[in-house]
């Protein structure tokens, strides 16, 4: 059971991270310059009313230099009377998350990705603790994004942390998406797509780390704009699926959106998504804006 459960542990990280993270982005960072939503990871968005909330954006790593949060946005979080994440930590989502890696139709990694690319994902994924038995009925999507992270030291990424303090603070929690909403957008991926992206990231292994720590560095600069130009460098290299670009970010910044509202007409709403999603024309910042909410960055 135990490579099941490490198996289990290593997806729930993956879909807070990699969904949470958005590497996906359909706007340039020249564009987030122009309109001023170029710095800053947590925002203050008022409304016409006078009620106020924050808007922070995330990188779910486990990284202590991101997860000691800075002052500014625990103060931010004391105030609050809500915290919104993308997704709550759920135990059924153990079982659910276990279902949605593997096949249950007789489907074999193998008859899907072939004897060579078959035989390097094993051995990619043995590296990191990962039998073959399982490998062999993982869905490429699913081998893809395990070996697109770095390997998981302690678990304690920024949601995680996010969720506790909020717990300790006696916040109300919600989610702005559920599991099958987010997993959905893979299992959409054909095959031939999801084939292309193993492939790629197979071939770009050892410029994971570097590409991790560069992306972390821009958060920590609080710098949106880099953070999308080093996103869309990493996209655009993976894959030219547009239908894909679009469910992991448009779509969901819609959703995101219209659901986040019954808190920010509550205020002291403290509403924690993927920094990603904060910018662009499409971007969390910019739809509230046009909603006639004023949104200022506090770091």
């Amino acid at each position: 059971m135990r490579p099941q459960r490490n198996l289990i542990h290593t997806l729930l990280l993956f879909l807070l991270l990699f969904f949470g993270n958005s590497l996906y982005a359909e706007v340039t960072a020249r564009f987030i310059s122009e309109t001023g939503y170029d710095k800053g990871i947590l925002w203050k968005v008022s409304s016409a009313s006078g009620k106020s909330s924050y808007l922070f954006g995330t990188i779910h790593v486990e990284d202590p230099r991101i997860t000691q949060l800075n002052t500014k946005v625990l103060d931010a979080l004391q105030r609050s009377r809500s915290i919104s994440l993308e997704l709550i930590p759920d135990p059924q989502l153990q079982q659910k998350a276990m279902l949605a890696m593997l096949y249950t139709d007789g489907t074999t990694l193998q008859k899907v990705i072939g004897g060579p690319l078959y035989r390097r994902s094993v051995k990619a994924m043995q590296s990191r603790g990962m039998p073959e038995q399982v490998v062999a009925l993982m869905k490429p999507w699913a081998v893809m994004t395990m070996l697109s992270l770095p390997k998981p030291q302690t678990g304690e990424f920024l949601d995680k942390r996010l969720y506790a303090l909020a717990k300790r603070q006696g916040l109300e929690i919600y989610a702005l998406e559920n599991f099958e909403e987010q997993i959905s957008i893979f299992d959409a991926l054909s095959r031939l797509d999801q084939v292309k992206m193993l492939k790629h990231t197979l071939d770009e292994l050892g410029k994971i780390p570097a590409q991790f720590e560069a992306l972390k560095q821009a958060w920590l600069d609080s710098d949106l704009a880099l953070l999308e130009s080093l996103s869309m460098q990493q996209l655009e290299a993976s894959t030219s699926n547009t239908r894909f670009k679009e469910s992991m970010l448009d779509n969901r910044n819609q959703t995101m959106l219209e659901r986040m509202q019954p808190r920010l007409k509550e205020g002291n709403a403290f509403i924690a998504v993927g920094a990603l999603h904060l910018t662009g024309k499409t971007g969390l910042l910019n739809l509230l804006s046009q909603q006639g909410y004023t949104v200022k960055a506090v770091y």
